[in-house]
């Protein structure tokens, strides 16, 4: 469905339909696109298209009317246009044997030409590559392989180059947290407290994955808010590329806690000009160890509001995160190799 907004000041992100990595602001009166996620405010809005007249269904409408010649049709469509020729010439070279040399009747040469036509044309040719085709449809299906097109049997066996998502494919879509390769910057805090302030910088519902794996290594991910009231939390975006949350410890003391890409969580720090060269270092070790990096930091905030600046933020530690791969991953990449398919990795990060 496509929609007609009612309200005003909505963030919307639409990046899996126009492929723009940056939200969308839209106001009273604006279309918003039937499949965009509101990360920002609310709304109000009108249904005024549904179905293929959508941008969404247009675009899948397009996806499923493109007709795609494969390689299969293209070597049927070979072979039936030369047996179709051979026998258009066979027939001609007949005639002119059998009439001006041979000078037989009308009716002996009829029948001699519909003996070259009907036993020229492969009659048993479609049957028995349908039957072929069906059964390793079937051997596939015993492997767990659902088959749509069966032409795609043979299409896959000429494959050269095999495309292959990251996240759920490679790996097992479940982000992780080594513990034991945090890395504190404050020398006043332990790697649990790093980890608390995380958490507390974390939502505990409607979460996304980096907040779920941060959460889950608590004891108890009601530890993230316990002896704490919280007064503002600021979501992820693409933009800020970090989350913040304003809270109250017992004391009644206020405190900002904030976790996100390590660029920007340095940005907010004063001392980064003196840790900058340290962070990049550990962030490539990071990397070429397979693993992502998340930042953290906090702050005091005498003031008492959550409006205002704060004191100083300081940066806390750098917190590893991993995507475990699946088990049978290095094999079925190994062997896919040794059958002379190279192997490409496609992903967004």
């Amino acid at each position: 469905m496509k929609f007609r907004s009612l309200s005003t000041g909505t963030c919307s992100l639409q990046s899996a339909l126009t492929g723009e990595s940056l939200p969308v602001t839209k106001r009273k009166g604006d279309e918003v696109f039937s499949g965009s996620t509101c990360k920002q405010g609310e709304i109000e809005a009108v249904v005024i298209a549904t179905g293929v007249n959508t941008f969404f269904g247009k675009a899948a409408h397009l996806v499923d009317s493109t007709e795609v010649v494969g390689h299969f049709q293209k070597v049927l469509t070979s072979i039936g246009n030369f047996c179709i020729c051979s026998i258009a010439v066979g027939m001609i070279l007949e005639i002119i044997v059998m009439f001006p040399v041979q000078h037989r009747t009308y009716r002996d040469g009829i029948n001699n030409l519909l003996v070259l036509l009907i036993g020229g044309i492969p009659i048993a040719m479609p049957t028995v590559l349908s039957v072929t085709l069906a059964i390793g449809s079937h051997r596939l299906s015993q492997q767990g392989a659902i088959t749509k097109r069966m032409t795609a049997i043979e299409e896959m066996a000429g494959m050269d180059v095999l495309c292959s998502d990251k996240t759920g494919t490679l790996t097992l879509n479940r982000l992780t947290v080594d513990k034991n390769l945090i890395e504190v910057f404050n020398k006043d805090m332990e790697k649990d407290t790093v980890v608390l302030l995380a958490a507390r910088a974390s939502r505990l519902e409607n979460q996304d994955a980096i907040d779920e794996a941060i959460v889950n290594m608590l004891a108890d991910p009601k530890e993230a808010r316990a002896n704490i009231t919280e007064v503002h939390f600021l979501p992820f975006n693409p933009v800020d590329k970090r989350t913040a949350i304003t809270y109250i410890d017992p004391d009644g003391n206020w405190h900002r806690a904030s976790k996100g890409a390590p660029e920007q969580i340095l940005n907010l720090c004063q001392e980064k000009n003196e840790i900058a060269g340290k962070v990049h270092a550990i962030i490539d070790k990071f990397a070429e160890r397979g693993l992502r990096s998340l930042g953290v930091a906090h702050q005091e905030v005498p003031e008492k509001s959550k409006d205002t600046p704060g004191g100083p933020w300081t940066f806390c530690g750098l917190l590893p995160l991993f995507d475990p791969p699946r088990h049978d991953s290095a094999e079925t990449i190994r062997r896919a190799l040794n059958l002379g398919v190279c192997v490409k990795m496609i992903t967004g990060t």
